[in-house]
């Protein structure tokens, strides 16, 4: 129950953050992604990367990363994807770096829930993934 509560939270606080210029412009897409690491249900070590790919049709300003409700680190998207740049050409507009990865700190063993969200340009959020993961050490 308490992931679910949770990533509602999160997803309230994005969707207030979303009153922005985003918000008010009605051709504005919300952004869309993918986390490719960790694994649902994964057990990882108490440092552990997460990466995975964000698009957008006016482009990604940066990816959040929260941990059990928090805010744990952000990134931006700099790595070369031309497999997501090929199958999505509309909003790859001739790029290719679409990608992400960053680390995920685990202060305590046991279950976490991660969050991953998309910022847009103009400020547009949407979670890309929400999975539960087990940390194994600290």
């Amino acid at each position: 129950m308490w992931p679910r509560v949770l990533g509602i939270a999160v997803c309230t606080a994005a969707i207030a953050g979303c009153a922005g210029a985003g918000a008010r412009d009605p051709a504005n897409e919300l952004p869309f992604g993918n986390v490719d690491l960790p694994a649902p249900g994964a057990k990882v070590t108490a440092l552990t990367p997460v990466a995975g790919w964000a698009l957008d049709d006016r482009g990604i300003r940066e990816i959040r990363l929260y941990i059990d409700g928090h805010l744990a680190n952000t990134s931006r998207a700099t790595q070369g994807r031309p497999d997501v740049a090929q199958i999505f050409p509309q909003y790859a507009r001739g790029r290719t770096r679409h990608g992400w990865t960053m680390l995920a700190g685990f202060d305590v063993p046991g279950p976490h829930t991660l969050i991953v969200q998309a910022v847009d340009s103009d400020g547009a959020t949407r979670d890309i993934g929400v999975l539960n993961v087990t940390a194994i050490d600290k």
